[in-house]
């Protein structure tokens, strides 16, 4: 006698196939994981609108800061000069030589870790981590 899972017809008329063992044990691992998740004292991955905009404020204003490597200009000049530089001749993309791409991944990687350790210092604040 056949399961009321395979007895059930899809569109054309085909049969739906029993769920196999292993989706039953995926499904299952991740209902444990949701509910260890939600008992933890510690998610970090909250959301901070404040941490976004304070961690965006405390790269985007050092990157500012003219230093004697770049020429007497900032990380977010030369950056953004070198933007420019390359939309001049825009149908054509940046060399992987051009320093272009050095600019972009320090300014990039700066941002996301100060967003990142931002968030990650108001969460554990608020949670009393540091009391």
């Amino acid at each position: 006698m056949q399961s009321a899972m395979t007895q059930s017809r899809g569109l054309a008329g085909s049969r739906l196939a029993a769920r196999s063992a292993r989706t039953t044990r995926v499904q299952s691992a991740r209902a444990g994981v949701r509910v260890m998740a939600a008992g933890s004292n510690y998610q970090w991955l909250n959301k901070e609108p404040l941490a976004l905009i304070a961690g965006f404020l405390g790269w985007f204003a050092p990157s500012n800061i003219a230093v004697p490597a770049f020429g007497g200009q900032s990380l977010f000049g030369a950056f953004t000069q070198s933007i420019g530089e390359e939309l001049a001749h825009f149908p054509t993309g940046p060399a992987l030589t051009d320093s272009f791409w050095i600019l972009m991944v320090t300014w990039h990687m700066g941002l996301f870790a100060c967003l990142f350790w931002g968030q990650i210092g108001v969460q554990a604040r608020k949670q009393g981590y540091f009391n």
